[in-house]
């Protein structure tokens, strides 16, 4: 029998039966649920709970699919990776946009005493420090951060589920389920994310912004921290390595980059220095968060030294646009081991480029080592181009300097 698959969930399927009504399967065929036709709508239709109504067939089969994750969770496959920033914040942004509806369900469900319910409140503070964190994802420590975070909205949402019965149930069934999807999937593909990191959340940062981002989120840890701290001389050095960071604009110069990252290295040392007295225990939130402290200043620290590599060649190959555009225009191979990097132009292969025994980088007539790798399959490809033009210039007659008068 023919089977159609869902839009919004592509491994689940809905199939037609000869009662009218189509089930919703999963790929190992498993049907999760129904979606029922009846005048005019479509209705999801899991157990005992029941969607509202839907124009379109797919819609009512969306809803299906997240009544069932709400009740069995995701289905047992790898999770995939975001592509990058912007999906990940984008799929992190869809929680806290959840927040008006559970407002307003929660409200019809219990009146006047909705946010007296205990769970409820524990969703909305969940919320809004998700809300808070979008930024996050600019790193794979901040990744591993919002997806630990999630389960501050995960865990109340879900445990209200289970314990609403009734008209109350009708009415927060399908919104708590909404919620607990995105949360669910927010939470496995930034995980996978921080394991296997998109090229925006390696190496040097392409825009000041993910810098600032990045440092921002530190200082959110750190507030954090002295809040679950009670004795704040515990805290004594680290304050002090976080005070003397910079105020913004972290990677607005190479001299800038540098002074930064070696703030980050002072901060890394005064957490790794808390961690190694065990003064909050292995497992505590302010272990946690120490523990992230530490990770996202060595992993900040790190990007700035890459960035600023960068940034010492823009002397000699230009802006970090035209380096961006430049590298933009090849294609670039995956980093060797032993530290070599193809680059091709159309079918031209300008490199590879490669790692001096002083750390630098070189290739094919460069007779100057760069910083970077960056700026230097950069001034490959600038060549490259202008070589290029020169010829074409030649073939159509076109002068290559100034005209002659």
């Amino acid at each position: 029998m023919d089977t159609e698959a869902l839009d919004a969930f592509p491994t689940f399927r809905l199939q037609p039966d000869n009662a009218g009504t189509h089930d919703v399967r999963a790929t190992d065929g498993r049907c999760v649920g129904q979606v029922l036709t009846a005048g005019g709508g479509h209705f999801a239709r899991v157990g005992g709970d029941r969607g509202p109504r839907r124009e379109s067939l797919q819609g009512a089969g969306g809803d299906t699919v997240m009544l069932h994750i709400a009740g069995h969770g995701l289905p047992d496959e790898p999770p995939a990776a975001y592509s990058g920033v912007p999906e990940a914040r984008a799929a992190v942004g869809l929680v806290p946009l959840q927040r008006q509806e559970i407002v307003d369900t929660t409200a019809r469900a219990f009146t006047f005493y909705a946010m007296r319910q205990p769970h409820v409140a524990e969703i909305l503070s969940g919320l809004e420090i998700v809300r808070a964190e979008r930024d996050a994802v600019h790193s794979r420590t901040g990744c591993r951060r919002v997806a630990r975070l999630l389960r501050l909205v995960q865990e109340p949402a879900q445990t209200l589920l289970d314990e609403s019965k009734g008209d109350t149930r009708e009415w927060l069934a399908l919104p708590l389920a909404r919620l607990l999807t995105f949360c669910l999937q927010a939470r496995v593909r930034l995980e996978a994310t921080a394991e296997q990191p998109s090229a925006d959340l390696l190496g040097r940062y392409t825009a000041p912004h993910g810098a600032d981002s990045d440092l921002d989120t530190l200082h959110r840890i750190w507030r954090d921290l002295q809040s679950a701290c009670s004795a704040p001389s515990e805290l004594a050095a680290l304050d002090a390595a976080m005070t003397a960071l910079p105020g913004g604009h972290y990677a607005q110069s190479s001299q800038r980059c540098r002074s930064t990252a070696a703030c980050l290295a002072h901060v890394r040392a005064a957490a790794d220095g808390i961690t190694e007295t065990s003064m909050f225990g292995a497992d505590g939130t302010r272990s946690v968060l120490v523990r992230e402290l530490s990770a996202l200043a060595a992993e900040v620290a790190e990007r700035l030294e890459a960035t600023a590599r960068v940034l010492a060649d823009t002397s000699r190959v230009g802006t970090v646009r035209a380096i961006n555009d430049a590298l933009g225009r090849a294609r670039l191979g995956e980093l060797t081991a032993d530290g070599e990097q193809a680059v091709r132009v159309d079918r031209t292969e300008l490199g590879p480029v490669r790692r001096t025994a002083a750390g630098m980088w070189t290739g094919p007539g460069i007779a100057e080592p760069f910083n970077s790798r960056e700026g230097a399959a950069a001034a490959l490809i600038l060549a490259h181009l202008a070589s290029a033009a020169a010829e074409r210039r030649r073939r159509t007659g076109r002068p290559t300097g100034p005209a002659q008068s």
